[in-house]
């Protein structure tokens, strides 16, 4: 699979291969691993979960599980189904939880089909997975999604996206200058996006912003400290130093993503 991947989401994953697994746990500060953090999102799941009841929970792109494993402790329906999708086998291979399915597929090839539960509601989550689609991506893979859920399904994800477009253009060409296809919008582009693939807002809460030391980011992305060097040069030169954006460190720099859960259901 790896070796014929041509998407951009094939390639970022491809690229990553080497922080998957255990060492994605630890990186950023062990933020994709802290409880506290990631309460935020696992409470508007819990609060869907009791409202609608749903028989499986799906998390798109849910790599190590650790969601669904957060979930799995409130313990709130003993027949409740969990499906872990995600592209990288060192990601699932992670996954010791034995009520949590493993299916290795990219979320733009998910099928509905691929999980044996014909006429049950599906819960449908993911987290920090859109911008690996890249700008040109997102729209026909929201569009595929939202093909596979039913309508009055809920679908609830946690979304790198930013309340002003100085922000994210700051953002986006950050990854650009480290060589990524990765792309950020605004919050008012994602709502667009979604509203058009066929979802209702219903609501969109702030999450804890994702702190990117250049010395994580060096390691993701392979850079060496003169490629570090040159992008903080031309970061600064470009757009100065923006507070909880990109700020100046010594020897490199700091990026934040700024985190928004939106919870969404299928019209």
């Amino acid at each position: 699979m790896y070796a014929a991947a041509r998407r951009p989401t094939d390639r970022e994953i491809l690229r990553e291969m080497d922080i998957h697994g255990l060492p994605w746990e630890k990186l950023h500060g062990g933020y994709f691993a802290d409880p506290v953090i990631a309460s935020f999102f696992v409470k508007k799941i819990i609060r869907i979960m009791k409202a609608f009841t749903p028989d499986v929970l799906v998390d798109l792109a849910g790599g190590t599980g650790y969601i669904l494993n957060e979930v799995s402790k409130y313990h709130m329906n003993p027949d409740m189904r969990f499906v872990n999708i995600d592209l990288s086998g060192k990601q699932l291979s992670c996954n010791n939880n034995p009520t949590i399915s493993n299916i290795r597929a990219c979320i733009s090839d998910f099928k509905r089909s691929a999980i044996d539960a014909h006429g049950k509601q599906f819960l449908f989550i993911m987290r920090s997975a859109f911008h690996y689609l890249g700008k040109d991506r997102i729209k026909p893979i929201l569009e595929h999604l939202r093909s596979q859920m039913k309508k009055g399904e809920f679908f609830i994800h946690q979304s790198a996206s930013f309340a002003f477009r100085k922000d994210v253009g700051c953002i986006n060409s950050l990854y650009k200058q480290m060589e990524t296809e990765k792309w950020y919008p605004t919050v008012r582009e994602l709502r667009k996006l979604l509203e058009d693939a066929g979802w209702s807002i219903v609501s969109v809460y702030r999450a804890p912003s994702l702190p990117l030391s250049s010395d994580d980011l060096a390691v993701r992305y392979r850079l060496s400290k003169e490629v570090v060097m040159r992008i903080r040069k031309y970061m600064t030169g470009s757009f100065h130093e923006i507070e909880n954006i990109f700020i100046k460190k010594p020897g490199g720099f700091c990026a934040y993503l700024h985190y928004y859960i939106y919870t969404c259901v299928a019209v």
